[in-house]
This record gives structure tokens, C-alpha cells and sequence, in this order.
């Protein structure tokens, strides 16, 4: 197997030093998109001491500084998710689409979530990225971080790990699977423009959008070109037209792809403008997303390997705490082999606590798009409706922890469920 250009190059010794330990939380969580919020809003309103961590200047993850615009798996779920649907509702800030799916504007969600993080009490510190993770034996004692502030540490009982990039699991020394097993390719990562000024009210999706761009002699990197209405903003729309290939984890990578999908919105918006009609005569770019968003990296082996062949095989799982009704959504990861979507269709399926538990460390746990699973399962419940489902079960799995001085493989799964369940249906909506 060649080496990666990494381990390639020379090294240098970075100078040991002392450093504060600046923190301490019961419960530590460790990114704050869509599963880091759940988690955190959950853990603090059953009681326990909570500090999440964002390396953004806001927080909502790939809702906000990816500029999603969609929820998707929401349309069933009770606990958090209706609860922000409802809240976003009274602002006339969301509308259902699709089936599934939900529309919302970013700005809504973004003052939301901050009202809320005054509500819970949590305690929040952003401008902040976990850099290393230190541990005693089979557990973590806690996190260095780097920020403004320099570097410090911060101890905590447990650490969710909602990252997305699995980088917490990862810096802990957790084992993980990363793309495809075939070759390691992941999907690829999609970043959205934002325009004013369109004449036009619904969502737009695929036709004619593709059709206009081909005529006009250029074909899109995504070929499911989509316009996303913003609700109560009326003209302002989300373009979603990029996707950009390789990892989410190669700085280089991520710098080149940004450049590029920027290029590629501000074209193709200009396109649109002069080749399609008269809704898109007045149209301009008002921005692109703050960040690219990306759909898949690292996958952190917990203690339940989720697969697609279980979720072909229909049968249920004792130990489900998040119900997931999304097929398989699977992005290709390599555009020479001829890009586009491949749809893989189960039936309904639970996702078992044991995929939120890390199987390498004791006290930590994982949710949203990096828990345990293969990569056809994970383009099934990667989705955000479902990563703040996963956020609130592990919320809660550490919550008990803390109460009962326990650490997360030894949770009670049945009393784990029930008060899931209680917690979903008391909706603060």
C-alpha cells in the first residue's frame, strides 16, 4: 500500500509545554451542528452540567454555516426536532417540501438556536477547535483545545463526539472506516449560493435548471441542480448546483474545492440570468455558504456495526433510539465513473444505541454522521432529521451516566428508551 502524501514528508518535534486546564463539564460535547445541539440541549435539560464546543462563530453546524437549508427525515419525529419545526413555524420561518423534507431560513434558525442556548442554560464556547484528547487507560479525561485563547484543556466525565469528521473518536486513538470499502472514496461535498431577486415562488428542482445550463454550453458539477425557496423571504433563494470531490479532511482539498464551487455558483448564476427567461432577469448572488458542507468522512467503530444488510433485512433491533424512514442517498463519490445519485431502498429501520458507543473508549460517545455503520448505511442516516435524533439519545445516554456514575456501555437501554420516548412527547413546541 503507497504512503500518504502525509507520512511522507520530514517531522519536526513540537516542544512540550503546560497547559491550563481551563474547564470542567460532566458532560462534554464536542461540535455544535445539528446532532451537538440535540445533544446538548438534551443533557442540559435532563440535568447535567454541559459544554459544547463550536469552532464557528455561531452554531448549527451544517444548517447554518454549511447553509443547508433543508431538513431532511423530520416530517415524523417528536422531541427536538418538531420542537424547532414548530418554533421556526411561528416565524414563518419553514415549510414542508418533498415529502420529507423541510425548508427553513438560515437566519431563523440561527437566532433560534441561540435563544435556546440562553433557555437551557448550557454553557457554550465557540472560536474553539479540539486539536488532541488525552486519556487514562480506557477512557478520556479530556480535550485540548486551540482558540484565541491558546491552547487549554478542559476535563469532563463524558465527551459526545458530534464533530461530523469523527475527529474527536480519531484524536482519541478510535478506530474507523472512512468511504467506500472498495476504495476509501467518499462522497463528494456540496457548497450553496444564495440569490435575490427571482421572479419566481416554488422550488425549482432538476428541470429546467439542467436543461438551461447545457444549452448554454456548460454542465453543472451536480447534475440535480435544485432552487430551494427561503420561506418569508420572498425572491431569495438557495442555489444547489456544486459537488465537489475527494476528502473532507485534507485541508488542500478543502481549500481547492471552495475556490472552485465559489467560481462555479458565481457562473452559473450569471448563466441563469441571461439564458433563463424572465423570472431570473433581476437575479443576483447575494453570497455562497459561509463553509462547504460535507457529507461524509470518518465512521467511529462503536459497540453495534450498523449495516446495510440489516437494514435490507427488515428486522428490528432491541436497543433502537432513533427511527429512520430515509433510503440510502448515495452521492458518487467518483465523478470519472459518471457522478450523479444511486438510491439504495430498506424498509423503515431503528439505529441501535451500541452505534452511538465507541467501541475504543469507554466514556465516549458519537452522533450524528460519525457513529458506527458501513458506508451504505450511513447515506441513509446521515441526515440531519436523524443526527438530532442520535444527538438526543446520546444527551440523555450521558446525562445517566453522570447521574448514576456509569459509564455509556453500561447505559440501561430499556430505561434509555423510555425516557426518550417521554422526553420526545413532552415537546416544548
Amino acid at each position: 500500500m503507497s504512503k500518504s502524501r502525509l507520512e511522507t514528508l520530514p517531522t519536526i518535534l513540537e516542544p512540550a509545554r503546560e497547559v491550563p486546564v481551563a474547564r470542567e463539564a460532566d458532560v462534554l460535547v464536542c461540535g455544535g451542528g445539528p446532532a451537538g445541539i440535540a445533544a446538548a440541549f438534551t443533557a442540559a435539560r435532563a440535568g447535567a452540567k454541559v459544554l459544547l464546543l463550536e469552532r464557528n462563530a455561531f452554531l448549527g453546524g451544517v444548517w447554518t454555516a454549511g447553509a443547508l437549508s433543508i431538513i431532511i427525515d423530520a416530517q415524523e419525529k417528536t422531541g427536538l426536532i418538531r420542537e424547532l419545526l414548530q418554533r421556526l413555524e411561528k416565524r414563518g420561518a419553514t415549510a414542508p417540501v418533498m415529502g420529507n423534507m423541510h425548508i427553513y431560513t438560515i437566519e431563523a434558525m440561527k437566532s433560534l438556536l441561540d435563544e435556546m442556548v440562553e433557555e437551557t442554560g448550557i454553557d457554550v464556547q465557540l472560536y474553539t477547535q479540539v486539536v488532541a484528547v488525552a486519556r487514562d487507560g480506557d477512557r478520556i479525561t479530556g480535550v485540548f483545545t486551540e482558540s484565541k485563547s491558546g491552547r487549554e484543556f478542559i476535563r469532563a466525565k463524558v465527551v459526545i463526539d458530534t464533530t461530523g469528521d469523527g475527529d474527536v473518536g480519531a484524536q482519541a486513538g478510535c478506530g474507523f472506516e472512512y468511504g467506500r470499502e472498495s476504495d476509501g472514496k467518499v462522497q463528494p461535498m456540496t457548497l450553496y449560493g444564495r440569490i435575490g431577486g427571482y421572479h419566481g415562488t416554488e422550488m425549482l428542482h432538476i428541470e429546467p435548471l439542467l436543461s438551461i445550463a447545457r444549452k448554454a454550453g456548460y454542465e453543472p458539477s451536480y447534475e440535480r441542480v435544485t432552487l430551494i425557496p427561503q420561506p418569508g423571504q420572498p425572491g431569495v433563494f438557495m442555489l444547489m448546483a456544486t459537488h465537489m470531490y475527494g476528502s473532507g479532511l485534507d485541508v488542500r482539498n478543502l481549500t481547492r474545492a471552495e475556490f472552485q464551487a465559489r467560481s462555479e455558483i458565481r457562473h452559473l448564476v450569471e448563466l441563469y440570468k441571461k439564458h433563463a427567461g424572465p423570472d431570473w432577469k433581476d437575479v443576483f448572488l447575494i453570497d455562497t455558504g459561509p463553509c462547504i458542507g460535507i457529507r461524509e468522512a470518518r465512521r467511529i467503530r462503536g459497540r453495534h456495526y450498523l449495516t446495510v444488510e440489516e437494514l435490507q433485512s427488515g428486522d428490528s433491533l432491541p436497543d433502537g433510539i432513533c427511527h429512520v424512514r430515509f433510503l440510502a442517498d448515495i452521492h458518487h463519490p467518483d465523478k470519472k465513473e459518471g457522478g450523479g445519485l444511486t438510491h439504495v431502498h430498506f424498509p423503515s429501520y431503528d439505529i441501535p444505541y451500541g452505534c452511538l458507543v465507541a467501541r475504543d473508549a469507554d466514556n465516549l460517545l458519537m452522533a450524528g454522521r460519525c457513529i458506527s455503520g458501513d458506508h451504505i448505511a450511513h447515506a441513509s442516516y446521515r441526515v440531519t432529521g436523524d443526527a438530532v435524533a442520535t444527538g438526543e439519545a446520546a444527551g440523555l445516554a450521558a446525562t445517566l451516566c453522570v447521574e448514576q456514575d456509569i459509564l455509556p456501555p453500561h447505559v440501561d437501554v430499556p430505561q434509555l428508551q423510555a425516557k426518550l420516548l417521554e422526553m420526545r412527547e413532552a415537546c416544548r413546541g
